[in-house]
């Protein structure tokens, strides 16, 4: 009897501490990723979305890079000089890896975004 009454209430508390573990660690990537793309973004004069993701090696990094977004204020191609402020918005839709008994959907609308975001100051020009 008491097991049938403890063992559900581990099962449950171990699958709480492992997707809490995993959304730590995708917290802890979008922050790394954030600030490696600011810092490119504000010593490299000219650059593509394509080459901020691979300066950050963003796909290594996160489970599934469709799922990854990137938001550059000032956008790219836009003028920018020395000290300009440079913000990179990192976001990430997240589905957690347990699904208890089919409660949500595959279709992933429902999901939460786990973001980040790092402010710099441009030390290049690039008019």
């Amino acid at each position: 009897m008491e097991a049938a009454l403890v063992i559900p209430l581990l099962i449950g508390v171990t699958f709480f501490v492992f997707e809490f573990g995993n959304v730590l660690y995708i917290s802890n990537t979008l922050n790394q990723i954030s600030r490696e793309a600011a810092r490119y973004a504000v010593v490299t004069p000219n650059f593509t979305e394509e080459e901020l993701i691979n300066a950050t090696k963003a796909q290594e990094l996160v489970p599934d890079i469709e799922r990854l977004t990137i938001t550059i204020e000032p956008p790219i191609g836009t003028t920018r000089s020395v000290g300009t402020t440079v913000t990179i918005n990192v976001e990430y839709d997240y589905t957690p890896i347990i699904n208890p008994f089919g409660f949500f959907n595959s279709s992933n609308e429902w999901a939460p975004k786990i973001r980040s975001s790092t402010v710099a100051r441009s030390e290049v020009s690039n008019a």
